[in-house]
């Protein structure tokens, strides 16, 4: 996954899944799970930012776990939350 994001008046998410990730069912489930794993980190953001998650080819294979993982990496990495 990629993280971008730009400070802005309050914290919003949008989700980009291409179709090299798999057919619609699956590039939906993606979706759902990291909207759900970025709801968990709402409460403990640094700062208010709109936020754009890339996914890459390999997500369709991760657990809901390892999204949740690897969003925290990148929000600790971006100094979003302590």
């Amino acid at each position: 996954m990629v993280l971008n994001f730009v400070p802005a008046h309050s914290n919003k998410v949008g989700v980009s899944v291409s179709k090299k990730i798999g057919k619609s069912v699956v590039r939906n489930l993606v979706k759902r799970r990291i909207y759900e794993q970025f709801a968990t980190y709402m409460p403990r953001l640094n700062g208010k930012h709109n936020y754009v998650v890339v996914a890459r080819e390999r997500i369709s294979e991760a657990s809901f776990d390892e999204i949740g993982s690897t969003l925290d990496f990148l929000l600790h990495k971006a100094g979003h939350i302590d």
